[in-house]
């Protein structure tokens, strides 16, 4: 089972439908979910359900995950530190959790256009709230963007179960 929150849809749904028996999709916006289901009803992947809600909806359904996926959603989220306390709980033994997220940056046009909270994070910040939550950090890598945005993706794991 993986649990996917995600901005940019591209192919997720695709790929992750292929390497787990169910895809759950969590977003908040109905214009992402409507986008969403459309990719899903071309695709025909049945086994991808989409969720209108956010962490919350997923602990109240009490949905447990082995994969967590969150890509490009923190910086919308009012509170990102709440995000890792509420995936700590929704994922599964020896389940891993993986975060794409903006670095840093002054680029404060993103706030009105995109919609962003924050603008990007630092590596320590997405670190601290992860360690707070009970995560211990796996592989990070960092890829510079054509556009100027730098793109930092990193891999967590439960400290109780590793």
């Amino acid at each position: 089972r993986d649990l996917v929150r995600s901005r940019g849809l591209g192919d997720v749904y695709k790929r992750q439908s292929q390497r787990f028996g169910l895809v759950i999709a969590l977003d908040t916006s109905d214009e992402m979910l409507a986008r969403s289901n459309n990719i899903v009803d071309e695709q025909q992947l049945s086994n991808v359900t989409l969720i209108h809600g956010d962490t919350t909806v997923a602990l109240e359904q009490q949905l447990a995950a082995d994969c967590i996926t969150l890509n490009m959603v923190l910086h919308h989220t009012p509170n990102p530190a709440q995000i890792f306390e509420d995936l700590a709980q929704l994922l599964t033994d020896n389940g891993v959790l993986i975060v794409t997220e903006l670095c840093h940056h002054n680029q404060s046009w993103a706030r009105e256009s995109c919609g962003d909270l924050w603008l990007g994070f630092e590596q320590g910040d997405l670190s601290n709230w992860a360690s707070t939550a009970g995560f211990v950090e796996g592989e990070s890598l960092y890829l510079a963007q054509r556009n100027g945005f730098q793109i930092q993706l990193h891999q967590y794991f439960n400290k109780s179960k590793h």
